[in-house]
């Protein structure tokens, strides 16, 4: 057995996600997989020791083991599905700790101790933080693309089946997760979405009364803990729902919740907290005032979430203006197979080229970032910071092999300007609901940020992978979304002639709604481009001032 063990270590030493945060990119969850197999092995050995809780027991791994062999026939798009990324975490953060907490009762753990043990230094396995990102990035699609959230728990996405129906345990810990994250209005969508979960779970095992709207108002709840295990009573999901609602500005339908989950328990220590808490006038109003303003929405907020949802887009009359040409830039190589350039905005550029990188490429780009991968930082380099506006993670890779040498070479004939001043490519992966808010690619305050190389004068975005839904790449001023299409190239200037910054130009990525999202972005700055892109001596940036005020994220 030991020996066993040993090569499981070593196995997650080698492939395993040594320093992951794993809700902001789908990258590293791969390696859930293999912890889950490790602890379904490790918890079969223990059964042999268990009789009193074989039934329970052998009930989840069952259930482990049909959400195993579906993942097994299909891993490569397994976790496309956001659900069954957040349910992969939410097993490991959440469900196994009621595993555990079971086996806690059993005298004897021995087997189970040393078969299921994985040392911290080998792999780092989801915390609870993982699993509030998780549901925050759930709660993001939810709320942006307006899914309806029975859909979502029954595993549907866009009238399509995608996952396995999520269980009112799932539902309760999405729902204590956002509520932990003060996301109190989807916290309470999410915890009566569990009341409804427990109530078809228990009718199932003829152990509970229905619960509907008109039982928190005063009808009988019995307070069970039968269903699908992992339980959940329905005690506990009052205990998060009534504060939810009241946080949430809802704060008669909270005080009958509390009073519901006070008639169950009527010591609940809980329940006599926020009886206290809701009834108290001066709270609620100083409360009410608290999340009228934490859910005001800016308006460039808005623009983005109606460009990413596509309630805005261009006027017909700006799309017909806009070309589709083959171009060769004048660069003998591609007379014989000239570029494909798409225009999407004229002022400011705005073009897409297609069919500029190859699979071999892509192949050796992800493989080579997935080995430094790491949560992606908003500021500059000297002054970053993790921040919720930007959930992915990324890697840099330098122009110094053979590879990178040809994309930094395609790259300059497709732009025209030089790569002397250009940073290494950037490589990010988008997790569940990852999304990088509205921002700019250039620095407001260029002589503190680059005195020496000058301002980032253009974007050039490669997408590395289809995403089957969301993940565009937003500029709310544009009304422009420009979708992921693999082997494309997005480019795009930052800022006017003058070398004034181009406040219009500000972007955003849209949620990832299923599917996993790869780019590799390139910024040139402006110090060595003069003879290339000659400064406009005029100035040219009126245009844009207007959008400024808008600002960002």
């Amino acid at each position: 057995m030991s020996k066993t063990i040993l090569s499981l270590i070593l196995y997650f030493i080698v492939v395993g996600c040594i320093k992951c945060d794993y809700y902001s990119s789908i990258s590293g969850l791969e390696t859930l997989l293999r912890v889950e197999n490790h602890y379904m092995w490790a918890i079969g050995k223990h059964l042999v020791e268990v009789e009193r809780l074989q039934t329970e027991l052998d009930r989840l791994i069952d259930e482990l083991d049909t959400e195993y062999e579906k993942r097994q026939q299909s891993s490569e798009f397994y976790y496309d599905y956001p659900v069954n990324a957040f349910k992969a975490i939410n097993r490991i953060a959440a469900d196994w700790q009621e595993v555990f907490k079971l086996t806690r009762q059993i005298e004897n753990l021995t087997i189970y101790n040393e078969s299921s043990h994985i040392p911290e230094d080998a792999v780092t396995l989801p915390t609870d933080e993982d699993l509030r990102g998780a549901a925050r990035g759930l709660s993001r699609l939810q709320q942006l693309y307006k899914l309806d959230i029975t859909n979502i728990t029954d595993g549907y996405l866009r009238d399509r089946k995608y996952s396995s129906e999520m269980s009112a345990f799932n539902c309760y810990v999405l729902g204590k997760s956002l509520y932990e994250s003060e996301e109190y209005l989807t916290a309470s969508e999410w915890l009566i979405e569990a009341l409804e979960k427990s109530e078809k779970e228990n009718e199932k095992s003829n152990n509970a009364k229905a619960f509907d709207d008109s039982n928190i108002n005063g009808g009988d709840i019995e307070n069970t803990t039968d269903g699908i295990f992992p339980y959940v009573s329905i005690a506990e999901i009052l205990e998060f729902l009534a504060p939810a609602l009241f946080y949430a500005g809802k704060h008669e339908l909270a005080l009958a919740v509390n009073s519901k989950l006070l008639s169950l328990e009527p010591d609940n220590s809980i329940g006599l907290s926020n009886r206290d808490l809701i009834t108290a006038e001066t709270k609620i109003k100083r409360r009410t005032s608290f999340i009228e303003a934490k859910y005001d929405k800016s308006e460039i907020q808005d623009l983005y979430e109606q460009t990413c949802s596509g309630e805005f887009e261009q006027r017909i009359a700006e799309k017909s203006q806009l070309h589709c040409h083959f171009t060769t830039k004048n660069v003998p190589y591609y007379l014989l197979g000239p570029l494909k350039m798409e225009e999407l905005n004229t002022d400011p550029f705005v073009a897409v080229y297609h069919d500029v990188i190859y699979d071999k490429e892509i192949k050796e780009i992800i493989a080579r970032s997935k080995s430094d991968i790491e949560r992606s930082t908003i500021g500059s380099e000297d002054n970053s910071d993790i921040n919720e506006v930007r959930i992915s993670k990324n890697s840099w890779l330098a122009y110094d092999s053979a590879l990178m040498a040809k994309i930094s070479q395609r790259v300059a004939d497709i732009t025209g300007l030089s790569m002397n001043m250009s940073e290494d490519m950037q490589v990010a992966n988008y997790g569940i609901g990852g999304y990088y808010g509205t921002h700019y690619d250039f620095s407001e305050n260029p002589e503190e940020d680059n005195p020496d190389d000058g301002n980032r004068i253009l974007t050039a975005m490669f997408y590395l992978n289809d995403v089957d839904l969301g993940g565009a790449t937003a500029f709310p001023h544009l009304r422009l979304a420009v979708p992921p299409i693999k082997h494309s190239l997005v480019v795009w200037y930052n800022l006017h002639r003058s070398l004034e910054p181009d406040f219009r130009t500000a972007h955003a990525g849209c949620p990832v709604l299923k599917g996993s999202k790869w780019i590799g972005n390139i910024w040139f700055h402006a110090v060595g481009q003069e003879l290339i892109r000659p400064c406009d001596l005029k100035p040219d940036h009126d245009i844009s001032k207007p959008h400024m005020a808008m600002g960002v994220d």
